[in-house]
């Protein structure tokens, strides 16, 4: 073939479209991730419960520590004591005495009661009274004077009467109201006691104790407390790589402060992207990663409750059949 006709059939060639495998659609490419048989991601050790700090829930002096570091605790147990708890007590026993106090309504009711049937005693014998006048100066045994005085006695006792039925429905009428009151009062002075007490919100372990007696406790918190009585792995796993992770699949959480690896199982995949705050010793570590927290619970380990915040490693094995 001359060297023109090369050259008419390498412009066709060029000018024709390569023809498409309709096997393979456009676009489609391989998942780099499927020949994957795990994820390695730092993580660091947690309680069951995170990491709690407690706070009082006002502005004081710490008084008393009733709790230590490293102490075991229950729900609702004492930690420390405010230095206004004596006031707060005090307080509460005035609200307690004025309580009784009206409690004491129901006699109050019965006194007034027994005024109001002594005026109307009063008034039926001055009605007799004007009864007996007027029968006496009809026979001409009475003068007018007399007669006019039992009217008044008579108009004295029904006025008494209506100011002694008055005071009485006063009287019932303010006894549910005060003993509102007073409840009202014993509440709130319970409840400003109870602010003086802080106390463990979950049963745990006492991890940190940063505050002393005779210090202020204004935005600090007096311990950090934790469930140790099972630990977590929370491993920082890259965003494109957490489509991965499934809760069931098997992981091993590994540190050089533990004699061996503590196996696990994935608990949580989290649902927010974060920038990854675990870097361990290394200084060259990268920052800036985009990652989703996933919580491993481990099995068991002693050593590994006593060592929350510990960095290290977990292994999540992509091939381990995720819980159904």
């Amino acid at each position: 073939m001359s060297a023109i006709g090369l050259l008419l059939a390498a412009a066709l060639a060029l000018a024709c479209p390569q023809s498409v495998d309709v096997a393979s659609p456009a676009g489609a490419a391989e998942d780099p991730a499927a020949d994957r048989d795990a994820i390695v991601a730092m993580a660091r050790l947690e309680p069951a419960s995170a990491l709690v700090e407690v706070g009082a829930a006002i502005d004081d002096v710490v008084l008393e520590m009733r709790a230590s570091e490293g102490e075991s605790v229950e729900k609702g147990q004492a930690l420390a004591v405010l230095a206004s708890h004596g006031l707060r007590q005090a307080e509460l026993e005035a609200a307690q005495i004025e309580l009784e106090r009206v409690s004491l309504a129901p006699y109050e009711v019965a006194a007034q009661q027994a005024r109001v049937r002594a005026a109307r005693a009063s008034l039926e014998h001055a009605r007799n009274e004007v009864s007996s006048q007027q029968d006496l100066s009809g026979k001409g045994f009475s003068a007018g004077k007399e007669f006019r005085d039992a009217e008044l006695r008579v108009t004295q006792a029904e006025e008494s009467l209506k100011e002694m039925q008055a005071e009485l429905e006063r009287i019932e009428g303010g006894v549910a109201l005060d003993r509102r009151t007073a409840e009202n009062r014993v509440e709130q002075a319970r409840q400003r006691l109870e602010q003086t007490i802080v106390r463990a919100p979950i049963s745990g372990q006492l991890l940190r104790v940063p505050v002393r007696e005779g210090e202020r406790v204004k935005g600090r918190p007096l311990v950090q407390i934790g469930d140790t009585s099972t630990m977590f792995a929370v491993a920082e796993v890259h965003a494109n790589d957490v489509r991965l992770v499934s809760k069931g699949q098997k992981a091993v959480f590994s540190s050089p402060a533990l004699p061996a690896d503590v196996a696990g199982v994935v608990d949580e995949v989290g649902a927010i992207i974060f920038n990854n705050a675990i870097g361990g010793e290394d200084p060259r570590a990268p920052k800036g990663l985009r990652v989703v927290r996933v919580r491993v619970m481990l099995a068991d380990d002693p050593l590994a409750r006593r060592l929350t915040n510990l960095e290290g490693q977990v292994r999540i094995d992509l091939r381990s059949a995720p819980a159904r």
